[in-house]
């Protein structure tokens, strides 16, 4: 740790009565380390995760340094370090996750049994693992360390080329913790960026949570290990702008009813929010959040407080999913009356060889009207003979008939009110019977 100096006689071995020379000669070790750990050019201050899979982090102050390979004795690239800590007392944790220089490093190795300084070594993630888990719909991205695994060479001679070649298969590294546990065998990755993708997908034997860091205490796992083989990018089912395989497998959607809400400062509102998962409703916990609260605010229940004249925007967000919905604000001070539009039943699909009947209806200050819609359809790239639609002007409702499922686009239906400023409009989908399990 530097160049040797005096301490005092009371700190020395065998100084205090009744201790023992490997304590005195810890306290001494900590000693020197207080006096000259910041006497050197690689400490740094970086952030430390509190506790595995919390993503919490604090500020602890180390030592960085190269990493050895002890077969070859040579230095490893800059993707490997090690850290020196300050304290004795304070050992590091396999798995832990440390940020720094813009990126995210797993430790991979721990040293504190069998020196009397804290060490570890840590590896930088150079990707990341992204995916929606398929039981709730949650999306989920974990920081991880990738290795390309390369083919051995073969004798030429007999068996073709002498140069080694991408063997097609990924080692992967990343901490284990409740989000990496949801990985399952044969899920597939992409990784690269929007303009090459490239899939990847867990072999049956690839996912390996074994590294114990107690011999008998599988508990102790810190490190998840998967290899993956070449797999291929489905421009259908996966998100091809946000690099997540299989996406289109389970879709969460989220509707806002009001479109809009108009009021003075004082006034106070509620908006209402239904989120279909496959198409099917479901509850789940939504996040409120306003543009700008100095205009108008919102609380974890959707209520508006209307502040100071202005306009802003309310965004429902569902947890745990980057599906969001908005809505208008606008505070002033004559008096509005605000307007929603509902349609029932709630799900923006119909299945093949069935028919879909659907009501629309006006509700004024949460009071429903007597009002007609004039309901019109949008075939966007839906093929005219897939469908037969039936809407109109001065009616309530409108059916659907998926006669032959299309999956690559959507009909739009814009529901006009007569008699009021108030419009909306909604995708219905024509789903086959045989998706996601349905008759």
């Amino acid at each position: 740790m530097g160049n040797y100096i005096y301490t005092k006689a009371a700190l020395r071995a065998g100084a205090k009565k009744g201790s023992s020379p490997k304590s005195d000669y810890i306290s001494l070790t900590q000693h020197t380390i207080d006096e000259q750990f910041y006497n050197a050019s690689n400490w740094w201050t970086i952030q430390e995760e509190t506790e595995i899979g919390s993503r919490e982090y604090r500020e602890v102050d180390v030592r960085i340094a190269h990493v050895i390979n002890a077969e070859t004795g040579l230095k490893l690239g800059d993707d490997w370090k090690t850290l020196y800590f300050k304290s004795t007392e304070e050992p590091p944790m396999l798995g832990r996750i440390y940020l720094f220089d813009g990126s995210v490093w797993l430790t991979t190795n721990i040293e504190s049994d069998k020196n009397l300084v804290a060490t570890c070594t840590i590896r930088r993630c150079n990707n990341t693992l992204r995916w929606v888990d398929e039981k709730t719909g949650h999306f989920y991205e974990e920081p991880c360390a990738i290795e390309y695994l390369v083919k051995e060479p073969r004798d030429y001679a007999t068996q073709g080329s002498p140069f080694k070649t991408p063997g097609g298969f990924l080692h992967i590294e990343t901490q284990f913790n409740k989000r990496t546990n949801l990985i399952t065998e044969n899920q597939r990755f992409l990784f690269g960026n929007p303009n090459h993708w490239t899939g990847y997908r867990v072999i049956g034997a690839g996912i390996n949570d074994f590294r114990n860091a107690k011999t008998y205490d599988w508990h102790e796992a810190k490190i998840l290990t998967l290899d993956m083989i070449t797999d291929f990018v489905n421009n259908e089912l996966d998100d091809i702008v946000n690099g997540i395989a299989n996406a289109g497998i389970n879709l969460y959607a989220i509707d806002i009813l009001e479109e809009t809400l108009n009021g003075a400062p004082g006034d106070m509102a509620e908006l209402h929010a239904t989120i279909t998962y496959n198409g099917n409703s479901v509850i789940r916990e939504i996040e409120w959040e306003s543009s700008d609260e100095s205009v108008a605010s919102v609380d974890s229940n959707g209520k508006v407080l209307f502040i100071k004249t202005g306009s802003c925007l309310v965004t429902a967000n569902i947890k745990g999913n980057p599906t969001k919905a908005t809505c208008n604000i606008n505070v002033t001070a004559a008096p509005f009356s605000n307007y929603e539009i509902r349609i029932t039943p709630d799900k923006n699909y119909v299945l093949e060889k069935s028919t879909g009947k659907f009501e629309v209806y006006l509700y004024e200050n949460g009071i429903k009207q007597n009002n007609t819609f004039n309901i019109t359809c949008d075939n966007n790239a839906v093929p005219p003979n897939n469908f037969v639609f039936t809407g109109g002007t001065a009616v309530n409702t409108f059916t659907i008939k998926n006669k032959l499922r299309y999956l690559e686009s959507n009909l739009t239906i814009t529901c006009a009110c007569n008699g009021k400023p108030a419009s909306r409009e909604v995708d219905i989908y024509l789903r086959g019977a045989w998706l996601y399990g349905a008759n």
